[in-house]
């Protein structure tokens, strides 16, 4: 039962990591405008979370749709958006999103993990990710490059799903990884670390703040 309950398993996580992991494809251009869709109200909050002003120069790592990064430029009139993902159907559907932003030389999207950022040491003011951390090679390391690149002072704000809080179905942190992405923060250096749970159009999320 066991065998034969992960052969069916196997190949749907398959087709979640195509639309919503890494995205590929006819997939992965699918899993952007429903994670468009799914963060209509999502991404908003989470900007205003980390509280962008004209002037700001923001990161978003793990771009996906687009959505997220389009409307931080919406808000970062006279700053600049950057944002990265691994997946280039992502880095397409973000560029067309912000098009606009891009022709006014006010962002740029790049094909990077956030393990490798490729900006210069504190390049941004604010940086934030909307429930890609988990889904990052290795989270630790992307955490330190965020603080690499952030100047001081720079705010972080990072929205989770995690299991047990709300969220028991689709990709999601388990508590002890959240726990210790928490506890990386800290290890780091970053300070005024603080979690909370919120409830955003009948989702659950835990949006970690931190400070440079």
């Amino acid at each position: 039962m066991h065998e034969s309950h992960g052969h069916v398993q196997a190949p749907l996580m398959k087709v979640l990591d195509n639309m919503f992991g890494v995205p590929k494809g006819l997939l992965g251009r699918l899993g952007g405008r429903l994670m468009a869709l799914e963060h209509a109200k999502i991404n908003p909050f989470v900007i205003d979370q980390l509280a962008v002003k004209p002037d700001d120069r923001i990161l978003e790592v793990g771009c996906g749709s687009g959505a997220a990064s389009a409307t931080a430029a919406s808000r970062a009139t006279g700053g600049f958006v950057a944002a990265v993902d691994i997946s280039p159907v992502m880095v397409a559907q973000t560029r067309r999103r912000c098009r606009k932003a891009i022709a006014a030389g006010r962002a740029e999207v790049v094909q990077a993990p956030a393990e490798q950022l490729p900006f210069k040491d504190e390049s941004f003011t604010g940086a934030f990710a909307v429930f890609t951390l988990h889904h990052w090679a290795d989270p630790k390391q992307g955490l330190s490059e965020l603080r690499r690149v952030l100047r001081p002072g720079g705010r972080l704000v990072i929205a989770e799903r995690v299991y047990g809080r709300g969220n028991s179905n689709g990709p999601a942190a388990s508590e002890d990884a959240f726990a210790s992405f928490v506890s990386r923060l800290t290890e780091i250096g970053f300070a005024d670390v603080e979690c909370a749970e919120h409830e955003v159009g009948r989702r659950k999320l835990t949006v970690l703040r931190a400070r440079r």
